[in-house]
């Protein structure tokens, strides 16, 4: 039995796999992925990337690309309401996922499938060294004090060893690491399953012209959601029809599949191909731990939540970036393996937070509890509003709360960089999109010293950008308005210190007497090499 060595082993190639490989690489840390299905889904699933996701793609320069592949007629935004593609048009309303930044970011939603979207993240990802094994399986592991030992078995039966010092678990959310491990998930439990039905079918007259993102469809026959997968003339499209709790977990019948679409399309001998159709579970569920050892869970192996809001996908995404820049730098030697401990103290809380409002929206759109809208929070608190507290931040308070309203930014560690244009160079920007491998000291018009004292810090292999912000036009970031003090909490010579995903990791109201001797003091403290 042959063998293979890889710093990162990452078992599931869908988002969060796939997102893990990407920003590990991003971070020059060549990860092995394995998938045990021959190639990635066709089926569309979550259906938009938030943007928080969007800014953390275009910190390396993927936003645009991603922004090119959006689904056909995402433009259009609209949700159209109908008894039938056919049949009476019951209503149009706004979708879910307007450009709306909340005055909180640079970017909006991107209304782009996950079957549009994990092409792209595998492209970027293998470009820039991972290796990426479709139709590869984890057969069985087992982990020790410096790493873990796998077997992996490819396409044609042949099994290799991998020896790897971390093991990611991207395997969805019947995880069998997870599972093996012994970790429960909390929750509420399954609501009921989702179907997705590829077909193909020239639906252009009865589209008339509507111009639409989706559809939904109520009629006795069928409840659910259609859609345009391909672009104009391919006549490729999807239904997503609910099913009841009592129907258990079931693929249905092509002849059942082809009723289901006839109904939604409202013509009873309409011509079409069922292409591919599959079921999942509408839950709520939790993971109780999100690490064990040398393994860490990501994505729907840690968290499921109701599609209400498209809150799931995105978080996947965001915990692999979480952990990737974390795991870098361990990997490097630059942190000490404590740093890890931050991803689980920082995710677990966020995931159950993000769940029950992907449940209270749930519940709200299926009239169930009317009593969960006292709980609802705003979209940009769930997108962007985020506190960790955790090795990785220096805070500052005991404050128990697990978010704040970002629309009133305190600056606080623990918390995204409030958002403030300041120019750079030839362009605006925020601290939140300036940020990409690297920690961003950030001081104000009279802490000049600051970034001095950064220069020291740096020079021992600490990964450090440096920024003075001012009025003047020469300042690395010009804030012509003089506002960065007031919305980050410091003075005229204070400065913060944002951490590679965008959040704050330390503030400092002013200029102490031996300022590079106080981030020296940070940075062990942040990176667990005290």
């Amino acid at each position: 039995m042959t063998g293979d060595e890889t710093p990162v082993l990452i078992v599931g190639g869908s988002l969060a796999g796939l997102a893990s490989a990407l920003f590990l690489a991003e971070q020059g840390i060549r990860p092995l992925l394995v998938e045990r299905h021959p190639q990635i889904s066709a089926h569309p699933r979550a259906q938009a990337a938030s943007p928080r996701t969007m800014e953390l793609l275009d910190a390396i320069g993927l936003g645009d690309e991603v922004r090119a592949a959006e689904t056909p007629n995402a433009q259009y935004g609209d949700i159209l309401q109908v008894e039938s593609l056919a049949g009476e048009e019951l209503g149009r309303f706004d979708g879910p996922f307007r450009h709306d930044t909340h005055g909180v970011s640079s970017t909006g939603w991107t209304l782009i499938g996950q079957d549009r979207l994990e092409p792209i993240l595998r492209a970027r990802a293998e470009q820039l060294g991972a290796d990426i094994r479709f139709g590869t399986e984890l057969v069985r592991y087992v982990q020790d004090a410096d790493g873990v030992n796998a077997v992996i078995r490819g396409v044609h039966g042949v099994e290799r060893t991998v020896r790897a010092q971390y093991l990611i678990a991207a395997d969805g959310h019947r995880s069998q690491i997870r599972g093996e491990l012994g970790i429960a998930t909390t929750g509420r439990g399954t609501f009921g399953r989702q179907m997705i039905i590829l077909f193909r079918a020239d639906l252009e007259s009865l589209v008339a012209g509507r111009k639409f993102f989706l559809c939904f469809v109520s009629n006795p026959e069928v409840h659910g959601v259609l859609g345009q997968l391909g672009a104009a003339g391919t006549q490729l499209w999807c239904l997503a029809p609910s099913l009841r709790p009592e129907d258990g977990h079931q693929e249905y019948s092509t002849e059942r599949c082809v009723a289901l679409v006839r109904a939604a399309v409202g013509v009873p001998d309409l011509p079409l191909t069922v292409t591919d159709a599959s079921s999942w579970e509408i839950a709520a569920r939790v993971a109780e731990r999100f690490r064990d050892g040398r393994v860490f869970l990501v994505g729907d192996s840690a968290h499921v939540m109701p599609p209400t809001g498209g809150f799931g996908g995105n978080m996947g995404l965001q915990d692999a970036h979480n952990l990737a820049w974390k795991l870098a730098l361990v990997l490097r030697g630059t942190a000490g393996p404590g740093l890890l401990d931050s991803y689980e103290s920082e995710r677990l809380p966020v995931a159950e937070f993000t769940v029950e409002q992907g449940v209270i929206r749930y519940l709200q759109r299926s009239g169930l509890d009317p009593e969960v809208a006292s709980r609802h929070q705003p979209e940009a608190t769930v997108l962007f509003g985020h506190r960790y507290r955790s090795v990785a931040v220096l805070t500052e308070d005991d404050d128990p709360a697990v978010v704040e309203d970002p629309r009133q930014a305190s600056g606080r560690p623990g918390t995204r960089a409030p958002y403030l244009l300041l120019r750079h160079g030839d362009r605006d920007i925020s601290l939140a999109d300036l940020v990409r491998r690297d920690f961003a000291l950030v001081a104000a018009a009279g802490g000049r010293a600051w970034l001095d004292a950064g220069a020291t810090v740096a020079a021992g292999g600490i990964p450090l950008g440096r920024y003075l912000v001012g009025a003047d036009p020469t300042a690395d970031l010009v804030d012509a308005a003089g506002q960065f003090p007031a919305r980050y909490g410091i003075g005229d010579a204070g400065a913060v210190l944002v951490r590679p995903d965008g959040f704050v990791a330390w503030r400092s109201a002013d200029l102490p007497a031996e300022p590079a001797e106080s981030l020296r003091r940070v940075f062990a403290r942040l990176l667990a090499t005290a």
